[in-house]
């Protein structure tokens, strides 16, 4: 269950420091995967949105990049899903309505959403969100790579994690 309630005390599950860390030097050893290197930010974020963990590989510019995946991974942790699905869901169709929408929240959220691909949800075996980690500094689908890359580390050293997305679509992989 994710939150439990006993009176009227709730509990949730996060990642820890120790997972928000192996899962960034995952994302960042990942980078050797992309057909071209390409320095990174990655930034992970525990259940209630708040840093675990940012990291700039050398040769990644201060600024931009910092806070691009911090917004992807705030995505992620704000609407429950991937900063892709906020995507999809609101300019895939090309409606002019849902991208007003879409870029209405982004607004209202003072920047703390983007609808770009790179910020993936982390979920406890049970379902529940327990963090976010977003990557920027390539193109969207190879941040999306790398932040899944990362959490994938934590499931083949048998940790019960999932990701939203599933999997990743990035081509550029040698």
């Amino acid at each position: 269950m994710c939150n439990t309630t006993a009176g009227i005390f709730q509990t949730s599950q996060s990642l820890t420091l120790s997972a928000a860390d192996a899962i960034a030097n995952a994302s960042i050893a990942a980078v050797s995967d992309l057909a071209t290197h390409k320095p990174m930010c990655v930034t992970v974020l525990d259940s209630a949105g708040g840093i675990l963990v940012q990291k700039r590989m050398d040769g990644c510019p201060d600024g931009a990049y910092v806070k691009i995946s911090y917004a992807k991974a705030r995505t992620c942790i704000h609407l429950r899903t991937s900063s892709r699905t906020f995507r999809e869901k609101y300019t895939g169709s090309g409606e002019a309505a849902k991208f007003t929408q879409a870029a209405s929240m982004v607004s209202i959220m003072e920047g703390e959403l983007v609808p770009v691909a790179g910020g993936v949800l982390v979920r406890s075996a049970d379902g529940c969100a327990v963090g976010a980690i977003g990557v920027s500094g390539a193109a969207a689908d190879e941040d999306e790579y790398l932040a899944w890359k990362g959490v994938g580390a934590m499931t083949s050293k048998g940790f019960r994690l999932s990701t939203v997305p599933e999997d990743h679509c990035c081509k550029t992989l040698k």
